[in-house]
């Protein structure tokens, strides 16, 4: 029976104000009328979301994810243009500077969905402008949704990427008054049924909520690259406050092949070409709803190979929602991964926690699953909801009813052992382990291990015993934690995690080299 101290107050957690979402009759759906799949998504997503059909529209354009800049001129954004025009979903005036831009807007979105080119290549930059013109002007090539976004703006260079006036702010997208830009988000993916399958995640968890782990991996590049590092740090501890256990790879090297990733709910990570770690495991697979990111230059080059970049890869393992780069965008000029997190967790829409965390437009930046998607759209607990993802309420109520580590770690391990729960032992072990309290953690992680009865969740907790050795340096009794682990997890796929842990603590040596003749 569930601690009853616990139980009592779980069940009259508050629910908190969230910001007011876009409407259905804010947005337009972008299909393109040479692909009948393409249109017949665009139908299922208005009708899954109650868009209008009005709003629907079909644009007769090449099915090539690579277009060049007149292709998309001629065929995506003076037909778009066009059509909001005529039907005076934007009202047109000119601002300060003289340049004529919608002044008013009925639209605040446009989803782009699959059949729709990806991304604009390098062009000659136009004459009059030159590479000093502006920082990164030479980099003219660009995300077809992010020059999208200024669709409606007449002549800005198309050369560098501009400022986005949504960047950082805190307050739904109807109210900015930034009229001439809209958010552009893209319903794509591998297939047309992984697209449908992302939506209906995205309806069905906003009932109940996104519950589960958090999976964070930080690269330790250092240099000018540790900003990319900080963003995933600042992830981790807003959602260790929140009340989500949340795992830490804080190792110079990333989670290794078939790391034992269970009811993995947020993926934060970065950074490697193509996908690696535990999603090379084919039997890995997100919770539904799941958020999943991964920091890479060209992480969404291209949609329908999994086994290439990481966007099409993250949502082939069952993610509803990412964000990606279509060509090289600078660390600086990527999404910020900590502002994302933060407007989702707030209760923006996928699309507005998209564009707060993007400081340009006109770049390389896309946003990819449902836009109107609130993974934290509920976070009540009630006993009717009781049944479903127990332990993860369980822990996100001790978050905050006690703010306090040392009484929410005793209740915790009260409520931990009365629910015999290996989930909240871990959590439990997860914060000692990040706090520095080794013997509290491995106790905890031990309990963990004989509670769990997945083999793979059992794995894990051996696993956090070796990072605590590795953080020790003592090699030695990680290899020995690790030998052990070998023999007991042997014949699940999760075991390729021991080898690769070993490889690296005990490289084999080199073979020899043949004498020259």
């Amino acid at each position: 029976m569930i601690h009853r101290l616990l139980l009592c107050a779980l069940l009259c957690l508050p629910a908190c104000a969230l910001p007011t979402p876009l409407s259905p009759g804010q947005l337009v759906v972008v299909y393109n009328s040479n692909n009948p799949e393409s249109k017949d998504l665009a139908e299922f997503y208005a009708l899954s979301r109650r868009i209008p059909a009005s709003q629907i529209v079909g644009i007769a354009t090449t099915e090539k994810a690579t277009i060049d800049r007149k292709t998309y001129e001629t065929t995506i954004r003076k037909p778009l243009v066009q059509k909001f025009i005529s039907e005076k979903w934007w009202k047109m005036g000119k601002d300060a500077n003289g340049l004529m831009v919608p002044t008013e807007t009925r639209i605040r979105c446009v989803v782009m969905v699959k059949g729709m080119p990806l991304r604009i290549s390098r062009a000659p930059l136009p004459a009059g402008e030159t590479e000093k013109t502006r920082q990164f002007n030479i980099n003219n090539e660009a995300a077809v949704d992010s020059e999208l976004s200024l669709m409606g703006v007449s002549k800005y260079p198309t050369g560098g990427a501009v400022p986005n006036p949504y960047f950082k702010k805190d307050y739904p997208a109807a109210l900015n008054p930034a009229r001439f830009m809209l958010m552009v988000g893209r319903l794509d993916a591998i297939s047309y049924d992984q697209c449908k399958r992302m939506v209906l995640d995205a309806i069905d968890v906003e009932k109940d909520g996104l519950w589960g782990r958090t999976y964070l991996d930080l690269a330790k590049k250092g240099g000018g690259f540790a900003i990319g590092d900080q963003w995933i740090d600042n992830i981790s501890k807003a959602s260790i406050s929140a009340g989500n256990p949340t795992i830490v790879n804080r190792m110079s090297d990333t989670f290794v092949t078939n790391y034992p990733m269970t009811d993995a709910a947020v993926y934060f990570g970065w950074y490697t070409f193509h996908r690696n770690g535990p999603f090379l495991n084919p039997a890995m697979k997100f919770q539904k709803g799941a958020i999943a990111v991964h920091l890479h230059s060209l992480s969404a080059a291209q949609l329908i190979n999994p086994a290439k970049n990481w966007s099409a890869a993250l949502i082939d393992r069952g993610a509803a929602a990412t964000l990606g780069n279509t060509w090289e965008p600078f660390l600086q000029l990527s999404h910020q991964f900590d502002v994302f997190y933060d407007r989702l967790t707030k209760g923006y829409t996928l699309i507005e926690a998209g564009y707060m965390s993007m400081n340009v437009l006109s770049w390389q930046n896309i946003v990819i699953g449902d836009p109107l998607y609130q993974p934290f759209k509920t976070t009540t607990v009630s006993k009717d909801n009781m049944k479903i993802d127990r332990d993860y309420k369980l822990i996100r109520y001790a978050q905050t009813k006690f703010p306090d580590e040392k009484s929410r770690y005793t209740e915790l391990l009260k409520a931990a052992e009365n629910t015999k729960s290996g989930t909240v032992y871990e959590m439990v072990g997860g914060r000692s382990l990040e706090l520095g309290n080794y013997d509290q953690a491995i106790k905890a992680f031990a309990r963990a291990k004989q509670l769990f009865t997945n083999s793979a969740d059992k794995l894990r907790q051996d696993l956090h015993l070796v990072e605590i050795e590795r953080r020790r340096k003592n090699t030695g009794a990680a290899l020995q934690i690790l030998k052990k682990a070998k023999l007991e997890f042997k014949d699940i796929p999760e075991a390729r995690a021991i080898d690769g842990l070993l490889t690296i603590l005990d490289p084999p040596a080199p073979p020899a080299t043949k004498p020259k003749k």
